[in-house]
């Protein structure tokens, strides 16, 4: 089948949209080899963070990071250093960028959970986020250093800490008061 032949046109932008594409392809592609740099930054950083920790007395990583290392905030190098230990077990050289090797790896949740719709005969609670990252730091945390190997210090802070979730625990177990009708 011939093509008809084209009518001149009013006005021609080919060169110019083929210099934008070229430019956006430049572009992309050097996006995809700084975000490859930016993995293998933070892979370091992480193998670094985590042999220092190693080598910490109990109890005096959070105090040494934030002296020596003020510029990285607790959540940027946990999320480093779990970076670096799971990334053993994935590929991360795709030219992804540091969120898709902290999804690759487990170090984020893929999605959030869609929130459900409150049921009167099957009580939700969608405020637990900090209790559920808590839930997370403790395991960890004792998975590195079982609770019998905590301080006396550190089990004592701990628990004046956790002093008001016991207190809601309870109140939590009582009956609940009738409402007048």
């Amino acid at each position: 089948m011939n093509a008809a032949p084209l009518e001149p046109l009013a006005i021609d932008l080919s060169a110019e949209i083929n210099a934008a594409f070229a430019n956006a392809r430049t572009h992309a592609a050097a996006a995809t080899a700084s975000a490859n740099d930016a993995v293998t930054r933070a892979l370091e950083c992480g193998r670094l963070l985590n042999q220092q920790k190693a080598a910490m007395p109990h109890g005096a990583w959070q105090s040494w990071l934030a002296t020596h290392c003020p510029e990285i905030s607790a959540a940027t190098a946990r999320r480093y250093m779990a970076l670096a230990k799971r990334s053993r077990e994935r590929f991360l050289d795709d030219g992804a960028g540091l969120r898709q090797a902290y999804l690759a790896t487990g170090v984020l949740p893929a999605s959030p959970r869609a929130p459900r719709e409150p049921d009167a005969n099957t009580p939700t609670i969608t405020f637990v986020r900090g209790l559920d990252q808590f839930r997370r730091w403790f395991n960890r945390r004792t998975d590195e250093c079982p609770l019998d190997q905590w301080t006396p210090d550190a089990r004592r802070l701990l628990r004046n800490e956790l002093a008001w979730f016991k207190r809601l625990y309870d109140q939590l177990g009582q009956p609940m008061p009738r409402k007048p009708q």
